[in-house]
This record gives structure tokens, sequence and C-alpha cells, in this order.
């Protein structure tokens, strides 16, 4: 855990820009509530939406992170888990016993019942599943990757979030230099990108002011 003390910004937040900058309408922190009772079950760091003709820009649009942005269906759905150090589900996540998978799916609501056992099953077993119009998918961030109880997984390192930002910073720099409305930690993201002389530079002081270790690895899937 992050001190926000120390830090004001946490690693969560990096994932969040990266997301969004990619497309996909947010929610953060989306609690999975019991049937009966009041304590939460679980939660998800992230749960993000995008479709299929996303496009920014008419002209020249802008390139997203075919890691997140390859997609199949109309609608692009992720569930994400964000953790400092290497790549982790929680456990929650993983015991089909608990079903909260029927449970966030049921809050989501982009399948239809009859489709909901076999959606659950398959993001359990593989970590995906997909219908003629829809993708589910469970993704893991954090600094390294780890070994994950559900192999299908896709793992997306800071450093490869951290490089993408620079990019689209760098490509669009007219269009994504107007962010006064933005709140604190993006402003912080684009004061470093205009301060930095160059990616690796950008890379040191993002994890300095994001709470993250100083290196970090980079995926080799694109």
């Amino acid at each position: 855990m992050v001190n926000n003390a120390i830090w004001p910004f946490i690693p969560e937040r990096l994932v969040y820009w990266y997301l969004r900058l990619n497309g996909f309408l947010i929610l953060e922190n989306f609690i999975i509530h019991p049937d009966q009772g009041h304590l939460q079950r679980t939660d998800a760091d992230f749960l993000g939406v995008r479709f299929k003709h996303r496009r920014e820009l008419l002209i020249n649009s802008m390139e997203d992170d075919p890691r997140v942005s390859d997609c199949s269906t109309f609608c692009n759905v992720i569930i994400a888990e964000v953790k400092r150090g290497q790549c982790a589900l929680n456990g929650p996540w993983t015991n089909p016993s608990d079903e909260n998978m029927h449970r966030i799916l049921r809050a989501i609501g982009c399948f239809e019942e009859r489709e909901m056992e076999d959606a659950a099953i398959a993001l359990y077993q593989k970590g995906r599943f997909q219908n003629d119009n829809i993708t589910c998918r469970l993704l893991a961030f954090g600094n390294q990757k780890g070994k994950l109880p559900i192999e299908g997984v896709r793992q997306i390192l800071f450093s490869d979030v951290i490089q993408f930002i620079y990019k689209r910073f760098s490509d669009y720099p007219r269009q994504k230099s107007s962010v006064a409305n933005w709140p604190r930690d993006g402003r912080k993201l684009r004061y470093l990108f205009d301060r930095c002389g160059s990616e690796d530079e950008f890379e040191e002081e993002v994890r300095k002011a994001f709470g993250l270790p100083r290196t970090g690895n980079r995926s080799e899937d694109q």
C-alpha cells in the first residue's frame, strides 16, 4: 500500500489515465456487494468499456494500444486489477465457489441471464468470454509479471503504461496540451512530459511521482 502522505498520486491512477487515453469509459474501485448483510465481498480496481468504432480526431485518428484496444466485437469490457509489485489477482476473483464473477457480470449488465453462467465460468478458467457482440476480459497491471492462477489473463506492466502515455503526448502535442480541466494527477503527467527531455527521464519522474519502484520490466507482447 502506498502512503499517500508521501506520494500524492497512486499507481492505480496511472492505469486510469492509460485506460482513459485508450478510449475506455471507466469506473474506479467497483464494489461487489453480498446478497445479504452489509460487508462488501470484494472490489475491482477498474471496470472499463470501450466501443469498436471509437476514434479520437476526424483526421489522423489517434492510435490506441492494441494490448487493450484490439477487440473483434462491438463492446470491449475489461475488469482490471492493479498491483504496485508483481501482477496478481485477488483471491475472490479466482475462486468459482465465491461466485463474485457472477455478481460483477450482473452488476455490469452486459450479458443476458442465459449466458451468465457460461461467461462467469469462462472468466474463471480463461480470463475471457466472448459472444457475437461483447468481449469481457480480466487484466492484471503491475511492475513485473507474476504467475497468475488464471493463465489466460493478460499482464500489462507500468513501463508499458508510461511508454504509451509518453507516446500519446509526443505524437499529439497540441491536442493533449489543453489539460486545465483534467484532474490533478493528469495535469502532473503533462507537466512531467513538458519538463523531461526523453522517454527514459519521463518514466523515471513518473515512477517517482506515483510511488512506483524506480525500475520495472517491459512487456514483450504488443
